[in-house]
């Protein structure tokens, strides 16, 4: 079975025309790679920025919760002079 020029002609324009479309979806897939990079670089950042919010609140919480414990402190060493105050 002999091939003639024009079935090569008619291969070689289909292998062409699939390493156009092959081309086509690797650039497809490595803008999409580039888009995802940059939404994920966002979200990070974000990210950083909420972790630093956190961080601030903590320590804001921590600050409160020592005050909190020395005026208790305060207070029970009231109470016991207003007791022995009161006992004598």
């Amino acid at each position: 079975m002999a091939t003639t020029l024009e079935q090569l002609e008619a291969r070689v324009a289909a292998l062409e025309a699939r390493q156009a479309d092959y081309q086509a979806v690797l650039a497809t897939v490595n803008a999409l790679g580039v888009q995802t990079r940059e939404q994920l670089d966002r979200v990070h950042a974000r990210i950083d920025g909420v972790d630093a919010r956190i961080d601030r609140v903590e320590q804001t919480l921590e600050q409160h919760t020592q005050r909190f414990n020395s005026v208790d402190e305060h207070l029970a060493e009231l109470k016991d002079l207003i007791i022995g105050m009161r006992d004598r």
